[in-house]
């Protein structure tokens, strides 16, 4: 029963537990055990959720918001500024270094 239970018992929703029992002497194992599993059940809390849909623009918006969040961190973990582009200085640089390594590596 509490297979099919499952879901209902354990998940986000408000469930009540009905139990019957015979007051015959035949059916007193059935009756007893109907009460250990009513008890069982009485015992179990949820914490319940109200079910929300957000709209994907939303989640987008905050989640490129904690990215840029998390590079900042990052850059001032690192200790310096962190830009997406190289400065003109930058890539003269870059530029220079490349065009040694060609002459270093020229067979001439």
């Amino acid at each position: 029963m509490t297979m099919v239970l499952r879901d209902s018992i354990g998940g986000n929703c408000n469930t009540k537990m009905v139990a019957t029992m015979s007051a015959q002497e035949v059916d007193i194992r059935d009756s007893l055990s109907t009460c250990r599993f009513a008890r069982s059940v009485q015992l179990i809390q949820n914490d319940m959720k109200k079910n929300e849909r957000v709209d994907p623009g939303v989640i987008i918006q905050r989640l490129k918001k904690e990215v840029a969040e998390l590079k900042a961190e990052l850059a001032m973990a690192k200790g310096g500024e962190q830009r997406d582009h190289l400065s003109g200085e930058d890539i003269e640089r870059c530029n220079a270094m490349v065009k040694d390594f060609i002459k270093s590596n020229n067979p001439e």
